[in-house]
């Protein structure tokens, strides 16, 4: 009985191996972001998210202000239909700036780790609790000879709020 398992194992072994590299580059960049401060925060008040995108090495992604006629520029957003707005611009750090010769024009791109900061404001009717603010990035990544297909991914960012002051809620409807 041993054997046959044995069996399975072995012939299985290389479409693991064809798996796992297979998966990283369909997905050369990992998102992740936090929210602070980590505490609860007023309604009205603003929180700053840090989004995080990690490049695999020999690939990159675009900036927010890539011209036209090239790659997908990354395009940062807040979900709508959500207690959370932007407050400001989003922070970006300088791409690097290069000429492609795929694309034949000049691209601005990130490599490696690349944090954008999203000042977002709080509704003042946000209701208290933990809730989530939804954020939406559109990317493409590309390496020297592959470009992936534009993709979007959103990323929730739990944040805790607090109840609103007597004075700022809501009069209470029902007479």
């Amino acid at each position: 009985m041993k054997r046959p398992v044995f069996a399975v194992l072995v012939a299985a072994a290389p479409l693991v191996a064809w798996y796992a590299p297979a998966e990283a580059q369909t997905r050369p960049v990992m998102w992740a972001a936090s929210a602070s401060p980590a505490g609860p925060v007023a309604p009205g008040a603003v929180v700053r998210v840090r989004l995080t995108a990690t490049v695999d090495p020999g690939w990159h992604l675009y900036s927010l202000t890539q011209g036209a006629g090239g790659p997908i520029p990354t395009r940062i957003r807040l979900a709508a239909d959500q207690p959370f707005q932007l407050a400001d611009s989003i922070q970006a750090p300088g791409p690097t700036k290069s000429f492609d010769p795929n694309f034949g024009i000049p691209v601005e791109m990130y490599n490696g780790t690349v944090q954008f900061v999203l000042p977002v404001r709080v509704s003042r009717d946000a209701r208290s609790g933990i809730d989530s603010i939804a954020v939406e990035t559109r990317f493409q990544a590309c390496d020297a000879t592959l470009c992936m297909p534009p993709r979007t991914e959103r990323i929730a960012v739990p944040v805790a709020v607090r109840a609103a002051p007597a004075r700022l809620r809501p009069a209470a409807s029902g007479r």
